[in-house]
């Protein structure tokens, strides 16, 4: 009987300190663009016995001033209670002035400003989510932080600190912390870094909040919960700079197989101007052809050009065209049949035209069906339709016929190709500039430095890949290797400075 007196008493002293016990802990904090951040705690524990007040010390490190702290509301058991703050050994206390015996729900709003640290590489948001003074151990725990929402998408770290570790996880652009069977007195605590641009606060510090991160890493041998993983995209630079390498090298040797003469500028031969022009420019451009073909009939006899002009005294006697006539003045039997087309579209209603007021009659036309109606539509069709192949016929060797036509293809190939790069560019390159600043964070210099020197070179190699595909082919006979070479010299010549001057 003595020894069971005794082990009651025991009992009885030693009670109270099982007279308080954590069933739940959420805390859930939202940072804000300001850089404060919003708390709310939810407590569930159970008192052995009803005391005058209950409180949650908020450690030093989380507030400046007292007046940092603004709590919004204080329930217990969902009805509001009154409460204060105090400072208490350096720490801040939010105190609520009711307990009950057995079961409490304590849920504390409070606000806390100027939390947010903006550093040289990061914003920075390290809080006690569970205070080391508790000493009573939880059942179950839990912690959500949610970030701005200007820092989705962008690179960010975080680290929990803690003896005994639970499981971490993203949500969106919340990080949560769970843990079950909380020791008594162990800490829990976030570091958080994210996006420093997704804040506006005037707390800066200088420094990079990831090395200090990294330090921590080490010196507390806490775990790694979440980190941007490596983008590898040297990886992805290294083929892509090897097939542009090898395609703009097979290129290179074959344009030193290109003939190649001194400039000109007198033409080689003596063709006529449409062709001089297909050849010059490797392509079959119906407005230029025209305009060749209307200049070589003018000299020739065939067309007559009246420019009706009126001198303007006002400003230096400057001349300004009034109108502008046409004339057919005959139509020889031997004309060529790309000629007889663009006569057809020129006089297609008589044999004089006076063009502004043509293009003051064609101004008027407001529908598809009345173009139908007048003569020129037949007649731009007709030029549309033949033209080209006319002109192409007129150039003897068929290899050289067909060099403006593949020269045509490969430049619209060209264009393709460079604008499905530039679109590619244009979207990928938000996603790349944050992978890169993962090989900055880390002090992967060389990896970084290759990535940008190859991502470079790969895209000159493209342009000139782009540039030299669009040049029209070689031709193979001998005799027409040479008839190119002059063709391209005298185009070099017509684009030479001395012609420019």
């Amino acid at each position: 009987m003595k020894i069971i007196a005794v082990l009651l008493f025991v009992f009885f002293l030693l009670s109270p300190a099982y007279a308080f016990s954590i069933e739940d802990y959420q805390s859930h904090v939202l940072v804000n663009p300001d850089g404060s951040i919003s708390v709310y705690e939810k407590m569930t524990f159970v008192l052995g016995q009803e005391y005058n007040e209950g409180f949650r010390s908020i450690r030093k490190e989380d507030f400046s001033y007292l007046s940092d702290i603004t709590v919004n509301s204080v329930k217990v058991n969902g009805a509001q209670v009154p409460y204060a703050t105090q400072i208490n050994s350096g720490e801040a206390e939010v105190i609520w002035k009711k307990t009950y015996a057995g079961a409490n729900v304590v849920e504390l709003d409070y606000t806390i400003k100027g939390r947010v640290q903006l550093y040289d590489d990061f914003a920075k948001l390290c809080f006690e989510h569970y205070g080391a003074n508790w000493q009573s151990g939880a059942k179950k725990f839990s912690a959500k932080t949610t970030l701005p929402g200007a820092s989705a998408g962008k690179t960010m770290h975080f680290e929990v600190y803690s003896a005994k570790q639970g499981k971490a996880y993203v949500d969106n652009l919340s990080i949560v912390i769970e843990m079950d069977n909380v020791p008594s007195g162990n800490y829990i605590g976030g570091c958080y870094l994210f996006d420093r641009n997704s804040v506006l606060t005037a707390n800066a510090v200088s420094g990079s909040a990831y090395a200090i991160l990294k330090n921590e890493r080490e010196i507390y041998g806490s775990k790694t919960v979440l980190e941007a993983e490596r983008p590898y995209l040297e990886c992805c630079c290294l083929p892509v700079f090897l097939v542009s390498l090898i395609a703009a090298a097979s290129l290179f040797l074959r344009e030193r197989k290109r003939p190649r003469m001194p400039e000109a500028i007198l033409p080689p031969g003596k063709e006529e101007p449409v062709v001089v022009t297909s050849l010059v420019r490797n392509k079959y451009e119906v407005k230029e052809l025209v305009a060749a073909t209307i200049v070589d009939l003018i000299n020739r006899g065939i067309i007559d050009i009246l420019e009706l002009e009126k001198d303007d005294a006002k400003k230096g006697a400057s001349i300004k065209r009034e109108r502008t006539i046409l004339f057919l003045k005959k139509r020889p039997s031997d004309l060529k049949d790309y000629e007889n087309t663009v006569l057809d579209f020129i006089f297609c209603e008589g044999k004089e035209v006076d063009l502004d007021a043509k293009m003051k009659e064609y101004d008027k036309i407001k529908s598809k069906e009345e173009a139908k109606e007048l003569a020129v539509y037949k007649a731009v069709k007709k030029l549309n339709d033949d033209f080209p192949e006319q002109v192409k016929n007129a150039i003897k060797d068929d290899e050289i016929r067909k060099l403006g036509k593949s020269s045509s293809t490969a430049s619209i190939a060209g264009v393709a190709v460079l604008a499905f790069f530039g679109i590619m560019i244009l979207f990928g390159i938000g996603g790349v500039s944050f992978d890169l600043g993962w090989y900055a964070l880390h002090g992967e210099w060389i990896a970084l430095a290759f990535i940008i020197i190859s991502g470079l070179v790969s895209f000159a190699l493209l342009a000139y890949i782009v540039f030299t595909f669009a040049k029209p082919g070689i031709p193979k006979k001998v005799e027409n290797k040479e008839l190119y070479a002059k063709w391209d010299a005298f185009y070099r010549g017509l684009k030479s400075s001395r012609i420019s001057e």
